[in-house]
């Protein structure tokens, strides 16, 4: 049961519902709440997918590339330092109410994939799958990674329930954002820390 509870935590923290709940209404800002439904589900399982894959068929795939998990933590924290400051830019750019409306129908969640299943989200899938599993299926992995889209799944559904519709992103949302992207480069500095000091130890 701990090795179970650590690996949800684990991949919980690396997801961090919280940030991608953020960025998933900065994506979806200005479509209808049954579509911002349906690109939530849509997220969800690309996520997922990308990490199941991971937590069974990583460390093998890494293995044929000749890729240690220690340069996929530098590039996963090379690629959440841009992401932020896309965040960051986003934010401060100001974009005119009629730009809004012409691409009200066309959102992308892409920059919100790439942070939930980064490569960092994925070298500690990997990580996990290796550490925590002795059997030939990294069961430990598996329920982290179900746990942790039931999550994201139900923090996207209640995002969307207290947001409205079509609301232009007030000076609060526009900090938070600011300083949410903050926060990801942070994390990404962190994962090209941690995987240079590993690599050179």
């Amino acid at each position: 049961m701990k090795e179970f509870i650590q690996a949800t935590v684990t991949i919980l923290a690396l997801v961090n519902p919280a940030i991608c709940a953020q960025m998933f209404a900065e994506c979806t800002g200005s479509i209808s709440k049954k579509q911002k439904v349906q690109e939530a589900c849509k997220t969800v399982l690309a996520i997922a997918i990308v990490l199941f894959i991971a937590a069974f068929f990583g460390t093998a795939l890494l293995n044929v590339f000749g890729i240690s998990l220690e340069a996929f933590s530098c590039a996963g924290g090379g690629i959440l330092v841009w992401i932020g400051a896309g965040m960051i830019k986003s934010a401060q750019s100001k974009q005119p109410a009629h730009a809004e409306s012409h691409h009200s129908d066309r959102v992308s969640v892409t920059p919100l994939i790439l942070f939930a299943a980064s490569p960092g989200t994925i070298t500690g899938v990997i990580t996990v799958a290796v550490s925590h599993s002795s059997h030939e299926i990294p069961i430990t992995a598996i329920v982290g990674v179900a746990i942790t889209m039931l999550v994201l799944a139900l923090v996207f559904l209640l995002s969307i329930r207290l947001t409205g519709e079509k609301k232009e992103a007030s000076i609060a949302k526009k900090m938070v954002t600011s300083y949410m992207g903050v926060i990801v480069i942070a994390m990404g500095v962190q994962f090209i820390l941690s995987g240079v000091k590993a690599f050179m130890l």
